[in-house]
């Protein structure tokens, strides 16, 4: 979906760019006055299609907000702003038009000379002219080659059955996600190592059709309002919100994430209030460390214990969704 968005040159290599391609343009013609004058005018005129084209390709190849899922909207606004995206390319269209307009202007003169230092001083002034236009877009252009690389990195989400795996940082998450699925995911020991969302797929096959289910994996989350989460919990909130069928909560009794157990049940409980109507598998990991006596599925990512059973568990919940 974001793979269509072209790389995005600032206004400096996008004149470089149109006025190389002008350079090798030689156009023959048995007198010499004709030939110089075809020349210049279809330098210009490559210059003027070069910039023009290229404008309007960086605004055409971004997606049109408005008709993206919801989760997508929401990240975008989150990782980039919305507001602020929507303006960079409104200005670029703007100096689309501009740079159209003074083309147009200024080309019709052009055919109608044979007055070579008036084409070459005609020239000289709409290159001018452009170059000044593209300078006062360039900060959105260096805005929308920023976008452009953060949204090449957006999970590709598919409309199939969903689990989003949530909980506190460093208790495990990446690693349920690797061993359930094929993803993988960077896994280390210390706070939010998951900074955006990972996705992974299981596959299983019910006589002769195959099923397939996504299994994501949401950075961590803190026991606190949604106004103090940061850019990256705000990810796993958008993930729960627009994309979960299942919501499977890993926890760590043996605390060795760095947060208290009350702490992460403190915020089981808040999810489970706001979703309230989205089933829930709660997973305790970490039983290689320590194994409570409750009646939660127990696991260890680090030995594989229990892993079946939470598989079995999350195709028994979705085959009902």
């Amino acid at each position: 979906m974001f793979t269509k968005i072209p790389i995005i040159l600032n206004a400096e290599q996008l004149f470089d760019r149109a006025i190389r391609k002008t350079k090798k343009i030689q156009i023959h013609d048995r007198d010499a006055r004709f030939k110089i004058k075809k020349t210049i005018i279809a330098r210009i005129d490559s210059f003027a299609t070069v910039i023009i084209s290229t404008l309007e390709k960086y605004v055409k190849e971004f997606p049109s907000i408005e008709q993206l899922p919801s989760f997508y909207q929401e990240i975008i606004d989150i990782k980039i702003d919305t507001n602020k995206l929507k303006k960079s390319l409104g200005a670029v269209d703007w100096a689309r038009k501009t740079c159209a307009m003074i083309y147009s202007k200024q080309g019709r003169a052009l055919k109608k000379t044979g007055n070579i230092d008036f084409l070459k001083q005609k020239q000289k002034e709409i290159y001018g002219r452009i170059s000044s236009v593209l300078k006062q877009i360039d900060e959105h252009l260096m805005f929308l080659a920023t976008a452009q690389n953060i949204m090449k990195t957006f999970p590709d989400i598919q409309d199939v059955p969903t689990v989003v795996i949530a909980g506190y940082p460093n208790v495990g998450k990446s690693s349920l996600l690797r061993l359930l699925s094929s993803a993988k995911p960077k896994i280390a020991q210390y706070p939010f190592t998951t900074k955006q969302i990972h996705v992974g797929h299981i596959e299983r096959k019910e006589k002769y059709v195959k099923k397939r289910y996504q299994i994501i994996d949401t950075p961590g989350l803190l026991d606190r309002p949604l106004s103090k989460r940061n850019d990256i919990e705000k990810q796993a909130i958008a993930a729960l919100t627009h994309l979960a069928d299942l919501i499977v909560f890993i926890s760590d009794p043996s605390e060795t994430c760095g947060y208290s157990l009350k702490d992460q049940l403190n915020m089981l409980s808040q999810i489970k209030e706001i979703f309230s109507d989205v089933p829930f598998i709660f997973v305790e990991n970490k039983v290689d460390l320590k194994k409570t006596n409750s009646s939660h599925l127990k696991i260890s990512c680090t030995n594989n214990e229990g892993i079946d059973k939470v598989i079995k568990e999350i195709f028994k919940i979705l085959d009902k969704v």
